[in-house]
């Protein structure tokens, strides 16, 4: 595994990330394209993650750490236990914010023109950043657990019911999931709809096993904490940022 820093934050890149060059070779034929795709789809997820590091370590968590491996990357951070169900909904909606805005500036810059002369490894890095950021934004936001949408819906819903928050998240989950599956084996969209099974697993694999056990936190993944209390926890454990994955297929 490789490490380096943002400021104020380590990252990990771990060795299942290499995947991410062996789908450009299907993509790119040119060595240079192929490189620029990898690290396009790297920065695209980096900013992602960037987005929910910096937003929870401005309302004060701590121990924020972001990984990035095969599938995308997810955020550690462990929160203030004071930290606010619409604070923590702001950590969860940061990720995709920044990716998306970042993404449609470089639309912008492309439709006007700017790129139209640059070698074509400058052409493949903003073409697969641009479709990394937004595909990968959009579809995080989608209300499905354990995506940053369920976890946004689950704050949401913790404002005014704490209690039966992430019941009612994991219910919308459900029949979301199930429609999107529909939808995907409909249009002949195998792959996606086995992707899409696999998030709704997971996300009932992370169901609190009764109601004294705290539902998770801003991205976290499956993994039920048995000392914690209602929503939020007194002494939240770090929580995770699964996210799908880092480049449409």
């Amino acid at each position: 595994m490789l490490k380096f820093s943002l400021p104020g934050v380590p990252v990990t890149i771990h060795w299942s990330f290499a995947f991410v060059a062996i789908l450009g070779i299907g993509r790119y034929t040119e060595l240079a394209d192929i490189a620029a795709w990898t690290i396009a789809v790297f920065v695209a997820v980096l900013f992602h993650e960037a987005g929910h590091a910096y937003s929870a370590s401005a309302y004060g968590a701590t121990n924020v750490t972001v990984t990035l491996f095969a599938l995308g990357g997810y955020t550690q951070w462990v929160p203030k236990p004071t930290m606010t169900p619409g604070k923590r909904f702001i950590v969860s909606a940061a990720g995709s914010a920044v990716g998306i805005t970042v993404g449609l500036l470089l639309l912008w810059f492309a439709r006007q023109g700017i790129f139209d002369q640059t070698p074509s490894w400058a052409v493949a890095f903003v073409d697969t950043f641009i479709l990394v950021a937004l595909f990968w934004g959009v579809l995080n936001w989608i209300p499905l657990l354990p995506l940053d949408g369920g976890h946004m819906l689950n704050h949401a819903l913790a404002v005014f019911w704490p209690d039966r928050a992430y019941n009612i998240a994991l219910g919308v989950s459900t029949v979301v999931g199930v429609g999107l599956i529909g939808a995907a084996f409909y249009y002949g969209q195998t792959f996606m709809a086995i992707f899409i099974i696999f998030i709704l697993m997971s996300a009932w694999r992370s169901r609190p096993q009764d109601a004294e056990q705290a539902p998770p936190q801003a991205g976290q993944p499956a993994s039920p904490n048995p000392s914690a209390r209602p929503y939020p926890p007194a002494e939240p454990t770090p929580p995770e940022e699964p996210e799908p994955p880092a480049f449409p297929i």
